[in-house]
């Protein structure tokens, strides 16, 4: 597998047309998110590798190539793997586009036990609640810009500007190009909701409230301004969540996303080596 310069992400498209409803792909491709692109031939793919630094990989193309598999597995192991537990990632999830790659998971991720887990994508109807009332009060729901981020005298606020700093390659590429809003409670930022993956007028919205403010509504409030800024803005929201999140999928049927999609990634923890 061989890394794939970003002035050739274009052309690979059509190879990922099978993880369409994985909006990071897309953005990885864009240019907007930070990540890697490998590639089992540069000059015709077949098979491609995108990863972000959370974690998240997306697989697609000829699945029965074993040569092919073998490389995808030793460059997973030997290289994607450290660098995310570099950066303190705990677990890895692998996309895939095609059920055929199920059969090779053990070649693919040599060594790791994955478990096979289910996950959710919400498409958005419309918006569903009033943001302005869905805040509790004396709360404030305030857009996300760079003088928030930079602002230390707002607890909690390295943690939001953590994400940002996950997803974007800039505070400036994350404010040009997506938007994000949280709610202040006293002198803390309690709750956030950002626009993490964008192509186009599509945007993918991650969502975090910090342990002690949770049960309280903030993160519905944080949810349905942004899919109320999105349909004043005329983009289309997504979102995604793992199966047994009751408590994300509860707030995006709250808010407007319906009927969803579930899906299955591969999952490995990577904070220990599998091979000891």
């Amino acid at each position: 597998m061989y890394p794939l310069d970003a002035k050739d992400y274009g052309r690979l498209r059509p190879l990922f047309g099978g993880l369409d409803h994985a909006l990071a792909v897309d953005s990885i491709l864009d240019g907007h998110t930070t990540g890697q692109v490998y590639v089992d031939d540069v000059a015709a793919p077949r098979t491609a590798l995108a990863g972000t630094l959370q974690g998240d990989l997306y697989l697609a193309g000829e699945a029965s190539d074993g040569a092919t598999n073998r490389a995808l597995g030793a460059l997973i192991t030997g290289c994607v793997i450290p660098a995310a537990r570099a950066l303190g990632v705990p677990g890895m999830a692998l996309f895939y586009d095609a059920p055929a790659w199920e059969r090779v998971m053990d070649v693919v991720l040599p060594g790791l036990d994955p478990l096979q887990v289910g996950r959710r994508y919400y498409r958005f109807q419309e918006p569903k609640m009033d943001w302005r009332t869905a805040a509790p009060p004396g709360r404030t729901i305030v857009r996300v810009d760079e003088g928030r981020l930079a602002r230390r005298d707002l607890a909690n606020v390295e943690q939001m500007a953590g994400w940002v700093d996950s997803f974007w390659h800039r505070h400036a590429d994350f404010v040009r190009h997506s938007f994000g809003y949280c709610l202040v409670e006293g002198d803390a930022i309690a709750s956030w909701c950002l626009g993490v993956f964008v192509s186009g007028q599509q945007v993918e919205l991650g969502l975090a409230t910090v342990p002690e403010s949770r049960g309280q509504g903030y993160a519905t409030a944080v949810a349905a301004r942004c899919v109320a800024h999105c349909a004043e803005q005329g983009l289309t929201p997504h979102w995604h969540c793992w199966d047994d999140n009751v408590a994300s999928w509860r707030v995006a049927e709250k808010v407007g996303f319906v009927d969803p999609i579930p899906y299955t990634v591969y999952f490995a923890d990577i904070r220990r080596d599998h091979t000891e």
